[in-house]
């Protein structure tokens, strides 16, 4: 069966909306590689690999967003920010290494998205051609 048949082409913004939901769900769990399996998702509800990549990066990159704006309001994540530039010789770039982090988390998203949307391409197309021989040779 069709991996596109079982999901329904939504578009980008919805796809955005489950990706975001997604990426905040596995963010509790600690592992930033979990960000291109919440990248994924986005590759089930769209059909091209760049709407594939811009909603798995936007969608992951807003979750991260938010973490950092609650983090900043509750447990002082800018003043951590700031202490890691200051050892790289950065001071006061704390904001920087908040976006640098939020940019490499859509990156992650976006590159989930974009591997998965092509493996469904992949996985797609050879269970047409298997379903097309299997059709020829009963007629045969």
């Amino acid at each position: 069966m069709r991996i596109d048949d079982m999901f329904p082409e939504t578009g980008v913004l919805p796809a955005v909306a489950v990706v975001f939901v997604v990426a905040l769900a596995l963010e509790m769990t600690g592992v930033w590689l979990m960000m291109l399996v919440a990248g994924a998702f986005a590759a089930l509800f769209t059909r091209r690999a760049i709407a594939s990549f811009l909603a798995g990066a936007t969608g992951v990159g807003m979750a991260w967003l938010a973490i950092f704006v609650y983090l900043i309001a509750t447990a002082h994540a800018l003043e951590v920010a700031e202490f890691f530039a200051g050892l790289l010789g950065l001071t006061g770039a704390g904001t920087a290494v908040i976006a640098v982090s939020v940019l490499i988390g859509s990156l992650l998203g976006g590159c989930g998205a974009f591997r998965t949307r092509l493996l469904i391409e992949v996985w797609d197309s050879s269970e047409s051609t298997t379903a097309e021989d299997l059709a020829h040779q009963d007629r045969g």
